[in-house]
């Protein structure tokens, strides 16, 4: 089992996990660390190349609101992930700050 942190910005630039192997995701925490409310997005990408930013088309979580100082838990589907496959989240013109933490385990 493996952890992995991820401060998560406003824009979608950087993946917040990319799987190396065969993985399952089997939780990710979402915390929002200021004392206003907040949103998020959560994006899977299949075979991430790192060449763009993921489209609406990868969206699985849209304006998520987790409010001030609170956690926000997805455990209720494991991820399955191939090699190369990325999760980004990012908080679109929010004025919170989050961090997230995921946590995988190989296939």
């Amino acid at each position: 089992m493996a952890i992995t942190n991820f401060q998560v910005g406003t824009g979608v630039a950087t993946a917040a996990y990319t799987a190396s192997a065969d993985t399952a995701v089997t939780v990710i925490y979402i915390t929002n660390k200021s004392s206003s409310d907040g949103n998020v997005n959560i994006y899977v990408v299949p075979s991430y190349d790192g060449s763009t930013a993921p489209t609406e088309n990868y969206k699985i979580y849209n304006n998520l609101l987790i409010p001030a100082e609170d956690t926000y838990v997805v455990d209720t589907e494991k991820l399955i992930l191939a090699n190369g496959d990325a999760i980004f989240i990012a908080a679109p013109d929010s004025s919170a700050q989050f961090n997230a933490t995921i946590s995988t385990i190989g296939l």
